[in-house]
């Protein structure tokens, strides 16, 4: 009798090494997460640079300028989005609506997060 014919989908990338081998998958976390980590190796290691770590990153100039921008969200902000687990509520927050809200005067930074905040809880 013949063996039925079996095939497996293969993704390349660290997610299906991991998945191959019944690991967890990584932690989920909000970018702000990165520039909290990047920044204690900035003051930790005199002489280091952002232009540095964006280099060990593999990441250009612009984004990191983008990530470490995020620093200038109101500390409520930034500690609500540290927070975040989920996936989907991570999206919510990207990179790139965060630095709407950095454009604005830092007197207007907190309401408008607080308005992110309520309409993305409000739809989720």
């Amino acid at each position: 009798m013949a063996e039925p014919f079996q095939f497996s989908l293969k993704s390349e990338g660290k997610a299906a090494a991991s998945e191959a081998v019944g690991a967890t998958p990584p932690d989920v976390r909000h970018p702000i997460c990165r520039v909290y980590e990047w920044r204690q190796h900035l003051e930790a290691e005199k002489g280091l640079t952002r232009l540095q770590i964006g280099g060990q990153e593999g990441l250009s100039n612009a984004r990191i300028t983008q990530l470490f921008s995020l620093l200038k969200l109101p500390k409520e902000a930034q500690e609500y989005l540290a927070a975040l687990t989920v996936p989907s509520q991570i999206k919510a927050f990207s990179v790139r609506q965060l630095r709407g809200l950095v454009r604005l005067p830092t007197s207007d930074r907190l309401d408008a997060f607080r308005k992110m905040r309520a309409d993305c809880e409000r739809y989720s």
